[in-house]
């Protein structure tokens, strides 16, 4: 089976109402970061292509403790990144998960200055012709040679997506798939944040 990987925001929405919500990054510096190939101001953009990042640089993800200073697994974010607590990416590496290169991010409470190192990017390197053009339905742009599949009629390709346990397909990058090894490490770990919805396949 292949699943979307998605922020859990129903289990949040929940806590909310129970008040014991999480952290939540409300913005970041990302906007101000020079990156040599990438425009200011587009650096969170960098999670999207296929890139080999040589100088990593100091990327802040600010939080306010007075709502919540809970941690989570799963970060829910401003910029949409797959930011993982540390010990996901201990369990991952254990597992060997391949494609994925872990870069550090800092979270800083604006209320009193504390800076949480204990958290990554996931940075998918994997991306790969997944989409079954024949059974998906989708809009293509080609003034931008650009995608646009409809979520409840895309049909990924079992035998290429199969050979990987997490990757982003190549015309439309946006989201990330993963593999039934990834739920079942999961759910074994009872890890909050994660949403996996299951994916049709050709």
């Amino acid at each position: 089976m292949i699943y979307k990987l998605l922020f859990d925001a129903d289990s949040e929405e929940n806590r909310i109402n129970k008040g014991t919500r999480t952290i939540f990054i409300d913005h970041t510096n990302t906007r101000d970061i020079e990156y040599p190939g990438i425009k200011k101001g587009f650096f969170d953009t960098i999670i999207f292509s296929e890139n080999i990042i040589k100088d990593w640089p100091n990327v802040n993800l600010y939080y306010d403790s007075k709502v919540s200073d809970k941690e989570i697994d799963y970060l829910y974010n401003v910029i949409s990144w797959p930011i993982i607590h540390e010990r996901v990416k201990t369990v991952f590496e254990l597992k060997n998960i391949e494609g994925i290169t872990y870069y550090p991010v800092k979270l800083i409470d604006i209320t009193s200055g504390k800076v949480n190192q204990n958290y990554y990017l996931m940075y998918i390197n994997n991306f790969i012709d997944g989409y079954d053009l024949d059974k998906s339905e989708y809009k293509y742009n080609e003034e931008y040679d650009s995608y646009s599949f409809l979520p409840h009629a895309t049909y990924l390709k079992k035998d290429v997506c199969n050979q990987y346990d997490i990757f982003r397909c190549k015309r439309f990058v946006i989201p990330i798939f993963v593999s039934e090894k990834i739920k079942q490490i999961i759910e074994e770990n009872q890890w909050i944040g994660f949403d996996l919805r299951k994916q049709k396949e050709s």
